[in-house]
């Protein structure tokens, strides 16, 4: 019995240990710019924006059209009137 007895003393010996120490140490304690719910709204209106812009784009493509002749760049034909495939 003395055993478990001595386990548990020395517990509550730490646990006192801590708490002097816990209350010792001082608090830093570093204020927001702003609350913390102004962060959030921040945040969800700069993906709103996101959202937005991209949604503004998504559908650039099917309004230019495709070019419709092919441009020629070394100006030269082939053998029986064809283009170069390179």
């Amino acid at each position: 019995m003395t055993g478990r007895f001595e386990e548990n003393h020395l517990m509550q010996n730490i646990t006192a240990a801590a708490n002097v120490l816990a209350a010792e140490t001082h608090h830093v304690v570093n204020e927001l710019i702003a609350p913390a719910w102004v962060f959030g709204v921040g945040a969800f209106v700069v993906f709103l924006l996101l959202l937005l812009a991209t949604m503004s784009l998504r559908s650039v493509s099917e309004r230019l059209p495709a070019p419709t002749t092919a441009v020629d760049v070394h100006g030269s034909t082939g053998r029986d009137g064809q283009r170069s495939g390179h």
